[in-house]
């Protein structure tokens, strides 16, 4: 009975997920799109829970749903804030485009194919997803996504990390070179509520960051997860006003920024001291090496998630008053 309840479950879950993915190509007004987006994130997070892939399914809700819907929501904010663009944007035709009809058969023509795809792999056992097995299950690190990520193609996980720095860079050049107006503007006073809320959701939100990069190395979690949970209350402390923009970027926080880059790259250039192999860990001290690694990359996914929410050359803690 359990297993009938279970399949009826999904086949909902499926069916709401791909209902929601035509809404969202559907809708033509962008906050409605954007809502859209996040719902579709948060059933995404539920898929990947019930395919047993926890990892997955905390960086689907936090990242994907949360951080993501927030600097789209921002989007939206700046479009509605600028009449320039709205002007823009009144006189711009749309274009007839293709047909709904066909993008819908391509998607599923595509995506047959490749679950067939991968349907057939796991039929076919190869030597090398034999060797990545074992040596994920002989890793002194208990979590094999922590394994894959920092060890098996760390040399990916970096160029994440330079790809997220580049767009911060990337967004402080528009930001110098636009006259948009302010997405966020000071709040001289909390709403009901917001102080008390806040003081609850600090430590609770920090805490669970710092569990989830503790966790990471053995179990499901990890930098990626943390930083974007911390960078989330970065967002909270920046609407209601704690962090207040700052016309460029202050030393702390460019250190913040890059310190990730700065650690993991250091690593890689300090390989050729024990190895001909850059990238190859020590076979002593790789724990807290790998903990050195992600706390860093914790602190700068953090501090850029939350510059670019602000969409501000940098940002300060608040040294007004209060009431």
């Amino acid at each position: 009975m359990s297993a009938v309840i279970g399949a009826a479950y999904d086949l909902l879950l499926c069916a709401g997920l791909l209902w929601v993915a035509l809404q969202a190509m559907r809708i033509r007004e962008a906050f409605g799109a954007v809502v859209v987006f996040m719902v579709f994130g948060l059933l995404m997070a539920v898929v990947w829970a019930r395919l047993g892939s926890p990892d997955l399914a905390l960086a689907e809700a936090i990242i994907g749903a949360g951080v993501t819907g927030a600097l789209l929501l921002n989007a939206c904010q700046a479009v509605q804030t600028d009449p320039g663009a709205r002007r823009a944007s009144a006189r711009v035709e749309p274009s007839p485009g293709l047909p709904h009809g066909l993008i819908v058969a391509v998607c599923i023509a595509a995506g047959a194919s490749l679950a067939a795809l991968m349907a057939l792999a796991l039929e076919v056992p190869g030597p090398t997803a034999d060797a990545a097995r074992a040596g994920a299950d002989a890793h002194p690190l208990g979590n094999p996504v922590t394994v894959v990520l920092l060890d098996f193609r760390a040399y990916d996980t970096l160029m994440e990390m330079v790809v997220l720095l580049a767009a911060f860079l990337g967004a402080r050049v528009l930001i110098d070179q636009s006259e948009l107006a302010p997405l966020h503007p000071p709040v001289p006073a909390d709403p009901p509520m917001v102080a008390p809320l806040l003081a609850m959701a600090t430590p609770v939100l920090v805490l669970t960051s710092l569990y989830l990069f503790w966790a990471g190395s053995h179990a499901p979690g990890g930098a990626f997860q943390a930083g974007a949970l911390l960078g989330g209350l970065g967002v909270l402390y920046r609407l209601t006003g704690r962090l207040e923009p700052y016309d460029h970027t202050p030393i702390w926080l460019r250190t913040v920024l890059v310190v990730g880059l700065i650690v993991f790259s250091g690593v890689v250039l300090a390989a050729a001291l024990w190895s001909p192999w850059p990238m190859r860990y020590p076979e002593t001290g790789l724990y807290p090496l790998v903990l050195a690694i992600e706390f860093a990359l914790l602190l700068s996914i953090a501090a850029t998630l939350t510059a670019l929410f602000s969409g501000t050359a940098g940002f300060r803690p608040h040294t007004g008053a209060r009431s």
